[in-house]
C-alpha cells in the first residue's frame, strides 16, 4: 500500500468489506485526500455499496479508480447512485468492469445531471452501440466531461453514429478514445462530418479499427475546415498509401494539428513520400508517428529532405520499418541541421554499425536532439564506439535506448570512456547486450573516477543493464557511485545470487559513503536470478528496518 498525504493507492491489495468499512468511515472525516486508487481490489457486491453511500457523503475526493474489479452493471449503478449526488469527483476510472449496455444505462442517467465530473475511462467494459448510443444520448446534455476512453467496446458503426451526432452539439468534450473497436469506413465518415461542426474536441483516438483508405480520406476532408483538433490518432487502420497521400493533401492546408499517428498502416515508400511532401508545406506538426509502415531507404530519403530545416516537428516515430543503414545516414545529416527535433525513435530498423556511423556525426553536431531509441539494431561493439564518442561532446541527449543489440563488454567499455566526460545524459539503457562482469567493470569505474560524478549522479536518474551476464562484483560498486539519485535498478534476467542480492541491499541500506540520507525512493528488480526462497527473506528482513526510517522507501522485485 502506497500512502502520501493526498494518495491513497490499494491496488491489488485484495480488499474485504472490513477494510472497505474503515476507509469508508475514514472518508466522511477526512478533508485532505484527492485520490483514491482500487484497482483489482477484488471488490464484493458489498464493498461497492459501501463506497458508492461513501461517495454520497465525501465533499473532498476529485479521483477514483475502480479499474479491474468486475462490479457489474448492479455495482455500477451504485457507483451512478453517488454520481448524481457528489459534486466534488472530477475523474473515474471504471474500466474491465464488465459494465454492458445495462450498466451503462444507469451510468449515463447519471452522467446527465452530474455537473462536476471531467475524465471517465469505460474501456473494456463491452457496452456495444447500444451503450454507446445511452452515452451520447448523456453527453449532448452533459456540460462538464471532457475526456471519455471508450477503448475495446465492441462499438460499431451505429455507435459511432450516435456518438458523432452527440459531438454535433457538445461543445465541451475535448477528448475522446474509440480505439480497438469495429468502426469501418462508415462510422469514420459520421465521426469526421461531426469534426466538421464540433467547436471543441481537441484529441480523437480511433486506434485499430477498420476505416481503411476511404475512412482517411473522410478524416482529411474534415481536417481542411476544422480549427481546433490537435491530435489526431489513426494507427492500424490499414489506410495505405492512398489514405496517406488523402491525410497528407489535408495537412498541406491544415495548421492547427499537432500530433498525427499513421503508425501500423501499410503506408509504404509511396506514402511517406506523400506525407513528406506535406512536411515541405506544412509548418505546425510537432509530432509524427509513422512506425510499422514498411517505409525503406527511398521513403526515409525523401523525409529526410523535408526535415533538415523544418520548424516544428519535435517527435519523430519511425520504430519497426527498413530504413537500414542508407537511411539511418540521410537522417543523420537531418541532425547536422534540425534545430526542433527532441527525441527520433528508430529502434528494429536493420541499421548496423555502418548506420550508426552518420547518426553519431550527426549527435556531435546537434545540440537539441534529448532522446534517441536504437534497440533492436543489430549495433555491436564498433556501433557503440561511435555513439561513444558522439557523447564526449553532445551535451542535449538525456535518453539513450540501446537496448537488444550486441555491443558486448568492448562496447560497453566504449560507452564507459563517454560517460567519463559527459555530463547532461540521464538515462542509458543496455539491457540484452551480452555485457559480462568485464563491461558492467568498465561502466561502474567510469562512474566511479568521473571527475564530475556529482553532477551526473544528482541528474541521472535509472540503471538499466538487465539480461547481461553476472553482476554479484559489479552490484555493490554500482549502487556505492551513483549515491541517492538512482530512482530505479534494473538487474532482472541477469545471474544475480543470493550473496550478491544481500551485498546489494545492504550497500543501499547501510553504507553511509553512498550518501543515503531522508527520502529515499528506490525501486530494484531482481527477478529472474539465482535468487530462492531464503534470499527472498533475507533481503526482506533487511528491508524491515531501512524502510521504518523517515521518508524512506526501498522496493525490491524478487
Amino acid at each position: 500500500m502506497k500512502h502520501d498525504e493526498d494518495v491513497l493507492d490499494l491496488n491489488r491489495m485484495g480488499v474485504n468489506d472490513a477494510a472497505v468499512k474503515r476507509l469508508a468511515a475514514g472518508l466522511k472525516t477526512n478533508r485532505s485526500l484527492q485520490k483514491i486508487s482500487m484497482s483489482d481490489c477484488k471488490l464484493t457486491p458489498q464493498g461497492v455499496t459501501i463506497m458508492g453511500k461513501a461517495l454520497k457523503e465525501n465533499r473532498f475526493l476529485k479521483e477514483i479508480n475502480f479499474n479491474y474489479n468486475d462490479i457489474g452493471a448492479q455495482g455500477v449503478g451504485k457507483i451512478a447512485g453517488a454520481l448524481r449526488i457528489n459534486d466534488c469527483l472530477t475523474s473515474i476510472e471504471l474500466s474491465s468492469n464488465k459494465i454492458g449496455a445495462d450498466g451503462l444505462k444507469r451510468l449515463a442517467g447519471a452522467l446527465k445531471v452530474n455537473k462536476s465530473l471531467q475524465g471517465i475511462s469505460l474501456k473494456l467494459n463491452r457496452i456495444g452501440n447500444d451503450g454507446a448510443a445511452m452515452l451520447a444520448a448523456a453527453l449532448k446534455g452533459n456540460r462538464s466531461l471532457k475526456m471519455i476512453d471508450l477503448m475495446w467496446n465492441i462499438i460499431g458503426d451505429d455507435g459511432a453514429g450516435e456518438l458523432a451526432g452527440a459531438l454535433q452539439v457538445n461543445h465541451y468534450l475535448e477528448m475522446i478514445d474509440l480505439g480497438n473497436n469495429y468502426i469501418s469506413s462508415d462510422g469514420a465518415e459520421k465521426l469526421a462530418d461531426a469534426l466538421k461542426a464540433n467547436k471543441r474536441l481537441q484529441k480523437l483516438r480511433i486506434w485499430r479499427n477498420n476505416i481503411g483508405s476511404i475512412g482517411a480520406e473522410k478524416f482529411a476532408e474534415a481536417l481542411k475546415v476544422n480549427q481546433l483538433l490537435h491530435a489526431l490518432y489513426l494507427k492500424g487502420n490499414s489506410i495505405g498509401a492512398c489514405g496517406a497521400g488523402k491525410i497528407a493533401e489535408a495537412l498541406k492546408v491544415n495548421h492547427f494539428l499537432k500530433e498525427m499517428d499513421l503508425s501500423e498502416n501499410k503506408i509504404g515508400n509511396d506514402g511517406v513520400k506523400r506525407i513528406a511532401e506535406a512536411l515541405e508545406v506544412n509548418q505546425f506538426l510537432t509530432m509524427i508517428d509513422l512506425g510499422k509502415n514498411n517505409i525503406g531507404p527511398n521513403g526515409m530519403s525523401k523525409l529526410a529532405d523535408a526535415l533538415k530545416e523544418h520548424p516544428s516537428l519535435e517527435r519523430l516515430y519511425l520504430n519497426s520499418n527498413c530504413i537500414s543503414t542508407d537511411g539511418s545516414r540521410k537522417l543523420g545529416e537531418v541532425l547536422k541541421t534540425n534545430r526542433v527535433l527532441k527525441l527520433i525513435d528508430l529502434s528494429s530498423n536493420i541499421i548496423f554499425d555502418f548506420g550508426v556511423e552518420k547518426l553519431a556525426e550527426g549527435l556531435k553536431v546537434n545540440q537539441q536532439l534529448e532522446s534517441i531509441y536504437l534497440g533492436c539494431n543489430k549495433i555491436r561493439s564498433n556501433g557503440a564506439r561511435m555513439l561513444g564518442d558522439s557523447l564526449k561532446v553532445n551535451r542535449s541527449l538525456k535518453s539513450v535506448d540501446l537496448r537488444c543489440n550486441d555491443i558486448g563488454d568492448i562496447g560497453a567499455g566504449e560507452l564507459a570512456q563517454a560517460l567519463k566526460v559527459n555530463q547532461s545524459l540521464q538515462v542509458m539503457l543496455l539491457m540484452t547486450n551480452n555485457i559480462g562482469d568485464d563491461g558492467a567493470s568498465k561502466l561502474a569505474a567510469a562512474l566511479k573516477s568521473n571527475q564530475s560524478l556529482q553532477k551526473i549522479a544528482s541528474i541521472f536518474q535509472d540503471a538499466v543493464l538487465s539480461s547481461n551476464g553476472n553482476l554479484d562484483d559489479y552490484a555493490e560498486m554500482l549502487i556505492g557511485r551513483l549515491r541517492r539519485c538512482v530512482q530505479k535498478i534494473d538487474l532482472a534476467c541477469n545471474d544475480v545470487s543470493i550473496d550478491g542480492a544481500q551485498k546489494l541491499v545492504e550497500v543501499l541500506c547501510y553504507n553511509n559513503t553512498a550518501g543515503f540520507g531522508k527520502d529515499i525512493q528506490l525501486d530494484i528488480d531482481l527477478r529472474y536470478n539465482r535468487i530462492d526462497h531464503n534470499g527472498r527473506k533475507i533481503v526482506e528482513n533487511i528491508l524491515k528496518t531501512f524502510n521504518t526510517k523517515e521518508g524512506c522507501r526501498v522496493k525490491i522485485m524478487t
